[in-house]
């Protein structure tokens, strides 16, 4: 065994030891199997039963229905949002946090969240895009409406995706998963499966 595949299966275990320390070892996963310990197609009923009676209910005009919650995401306040469709369940979900701009290190706020989830998928590597003017902090680029940040996570057994991003100019971190269902049923006609399906 040569010594870049033991640094790197190291590497690897390491990630997922770490992980199981800060995260608790039933969130750490090798497939992105649901939302927040909910799995893809569950009910409202089964949604409700773990997480209790949501803040806020919404059916919106193409017949989602939305339950979002009011809870803590690595000891921030945030928003949990459910996103269900007819008989197929749970297709979707986000965490919404806001970003202590004012507070400063906006890269650092932002790769607590980007971290949760590489530690959570271990071996699932995510792809980034950022683009902001390195002559000023992200803090100032979100500021100025400049500035922009996201790592995508693509889960090849499923076809399940999550993004945790900072969209330009916003405030608010957003982490979304979305499962092959979701994503097949706003992109009508597109027939993609995970590898090994026919």
């Amino acid at each position: 065994m040569n010594a870049r595949l033991i640094a790197t299966m190291t590497a690897l275990l390491t990630a997922s030891i770490c992980a199981q320390g800060l995260y608790g070892q039933d969130r750490v996963s090798n497939t992105i199997d649901g939302f927040n310990g909910i799995p893809w197609g569950a009910s409202e009923s089964e949604i409700r039963a773990t997480h209790g009676v949501p803040a806020q209910v919404d059916t919106l005009d193409n017949g989602i229905v939305v339950l979002a919650y009011r809870e803590e995401l690595l000891g921030e306040p945030a928003v949990a949002f459910f996103a269900l469709l007819g008989d197929s369940g749970m297709i979707k979900g986000q965490h919404v946090a806001k970003m202590q701009l004012e507070e400063g290190n906006c890269e650092g706020q932002y790769r607590v969240y980007r971290d949760h989830v590489t530690l959570t998928y271990p071996l699932i590597v995510p792809v980034e895009n950022y683009d902001y003017p390195f002559t000023e902090s992200f803090c100032t680029a979100l500021q100025n409406q400049r500035g922009e940040w996201a790592n995508q996570w693509t889960d090849e057994t499923n076809g399940a995706v999550i993004t945790v991003i900072v969209p330009r100019g916003s405030d608010e971190v957003m982490l979304i998963y979305e499962s092959l269902t979701f994503l097949n049923w706003i992109e009508p006609g597109t027939e993609e499966r995970p590898a090994g399906e026919g």
